[in-house]
């Protein structure tokens, strides 16, 4: 191994405890607001991509189609999200946020983006966005390597 890939792999390595730590502290932030993981999850996709459907949705999110619709089903009947009709495809539908959900997500990501401000004071521009590129570029390679299988 080249002392690149070395590091690589031990950067690899550490994103195990970092992704239960993301998890553990996305799901408190979550769950003071009333909602779950998952919940937060599509009120995000949809206040990034109002209007979208649930096929759209789970590719975005990288999560199964019948999850998403369980998922979605709880936050309609929340009153966080509504369903209308999608003119496109008559057996398919779009959900937007209601005032309720957007209030609900836009707390939830204020309280998120202030704590990840006071992280980034540590860190120069350059560095955040190496970061960012590594990041992606993983994600994409993982995928590809789970689709192999």
């Amino acid at each position: 191994m080249t002392h690149e890939s070395d590091q690589l792999y031990q950067a690899v390595q550490a994103t195990r405890p970092l992704l239960r730590n993301i998890t553990a502290a996305v799901e408190r932030g979550s769950l003071r607001e009333g909602v779950t993981v998952g919940q937060r999850a599509i009120l995000e996709g949809l206040s990034v991509d109002p209007g979208a459907t649930a096929p759209k949705l789970g590719a975005a999110l990288q999560m199964k189609r019948q999850y998403i619709s369980r998922i979605l089903q709880e936050v309609q009947r929340a009153g966080l999200i509504e369903r209308r009709a999608n003119p496109e495809h008559a057996r398919s539908h779009r959900y937007w946020l209601t005032p309720k959900g957007e209030a609900i997500i836009t707390a939830i990501r204020a309280d998120e983006m202030e704590k990840l401000a006071l992280f980034s004071e540590g860190f120069s521009p350059a560095e955040l966005a190496a970061y960012h590129k590594v990041q992606l570029a993983l994600t994409r390679f993982f995928a590809d390597l789970a689709k192999e299988a």
